[in-house]
């Protein structure tokens, strides 16, 4: 970790100014579009999956560690530096002790579909029945419960106390649950798509003052989860044998079975009307700034990657001699070739080709006889973001001869 973050600090500029804008948009290809897409998806899903969770704010104080290890070496704060080197260790273990919850759901619950596209949180007409019907068995039986419907909301940093299940949705079993003698009655039951999640489950209390008083703490519960999520919840009063359901902080009683249905159908996800809107265009401008954000990181980890994946190429490039003085002329055997180093990003490299190098010497300055010029990086010229590694030789000799009087009737 330690010799990463050097390498941000002191490689990230020399790398940013050997390759240019120009030369990025001559490297870029679609695949590095597709790449770009692919990579800005997965860590926008990974944000979502976050978000509601403590594992966003963890990851992001962990996050700033790095940028104020490297404040701290730009303004020399030694005893900040050797704490910051020596703690990436304890980090890593950290990391997997408070995350393990988080951990085990991903390896254990959530699938790679529901992961890049989403949980599938509607309820079939058929659970609806199901649910419907077991919420009227208990109001007749005057049996109190707590029945919570999620949707895309994460209710698992809102409820406490849950205890897992994981089972189909069953009249039976949801009447059952809540009967006085079972040992799960006691909270709410939490029904995630077609399946019953948890049950026993501690919901947070409505705050506000304006429900009825002879509502007690079931009722308080049932309006608060919903108003502080997308959930709804239907509320069974076993001491007035009624159903109620709660949406968005608001509480409504329903009557008879058909009612309770049509608001269910009515704020369940796989019955809401579209009203004629583009689901792809609002799903695509939905959380525009953090896209754009992950977007613009994305593009800067691309030109980070495209400026460390150095490499080298050789070639043999002719000398190009020019300038040469009027009276003089080369004479023997010039050297005609110089073997040339070449370093860059493996991209550039990868599409140079040997006539897009020129190597060329000006002899304006020479003299009759023997000459010995030395080479520099300067007199070969390479493309943009490629830079001279070595090359051989760095000296040559030259004979310049005077123009003959019968080389100058030619």
């Amino acid at each position: 970790m330690t010799g990463f973050i050097e390498l941000l600090k002191n490689g990230c500029s020399a790398k940013f100014r050997e390759i240019q804008m120009k030369d990025l948009l001559h490297l870029f290809r679609w695949q590095d579009g597709l790449d770009i897409l692919i990579l800005t998806y997965i860590f926008y899903r990974l944000y979502l999956w976050l978000r509601k969770k403590k594992a966003l704010r963890m990851i992001l104080a962990i996050l700033a560690l790095p940028l104020f290890y490297i404040l701290a070496r730009w303004v020399d704060l030694p005893l900040s530096v050797w704490g910051l080197q020596n703690l990436w260790p304890v980090i890593l273990i950290v990391l997997v002790v408070i995350f393990q919850e988080e951990i085990r759901e991903v390896l254990g619950n959530v699938s790679l579909p529901s992961f890049f596209f989403g949980r599938s949180e509607r309820l079939t007409s058929i659970a609806i029945d199901k649910i419907v019907e077991a919420a009227f068995q208990m109001a007749d039986k005057r049996i109190g419960g707590l029945i919570v419907l999620q949707k895309a909301d994460d209710l698992d940093e809102l409820i406490h106390e849950k205890t897992p299940l994981d089972a189909e949705i069953s009249e039976d079993l949801l009447v059952s649950i809540f009967s006085p003698q079972s040992p799960l009655h006691d909270g709410a039951v939490i029904i995630q798509g077609d399946r019953i999640r948890h049950a026993a489950a501690l919901l947070p209390l409505c705050k506000s003052t304006s429900l009825p008083k002879e509502w007690g703490t079931r009722h308080r519960a049932g309006v608060g989860i919903t108003e502080i999520s997308d959930a709804e919840c239907m509320i069974i009063s076993e001491e007035r044998g009624e159903v109620l359901l709660a949406f968005k902080g608001t509480l409504r009683k329903k009557e008879r079975r058909e009612d309770l249905k049509q608001g269910l159908v009515h704020v369940a996800p796989v019955q809401e009307k579209k009203d004629g809107e583009n689901i792809w265009s609002k799903k695509l401008f939905e959380d525009l700034p953090q896209k754009a954000l992950f977007l613009f990181l994305v593009c800067l980890l691309w030109v980070f990657v495209i400026g460390i994946r150095q490499g080298e190429v050789g070639f043999n490039i002719p000398i190009e001699y020019y300038s040469i003085p009027q009276n003089l002329v080369l004479a023997g055997e010039p050297p005609k070739e110089v073997n040339v180093r070449l370093k860059g990003s493996q991209r550039l490299l990868s599409s140079l080709k040997p006539d897009q190098i020129r190597v060329r010497v000006d002899l304006s300055n020479v003299h009759k006889g023997n000459n010995q010029i030395s080479l520099s990086e300067t007199n070969i010229s390479t493309g943009p973001g490629i830079s001279v590694a070595n090359f051989f030789p760095r000296n040559i000799r030259l004979q310049l001869s005077p123009v003959s009087p019968t080389d100058k009737i030619q």
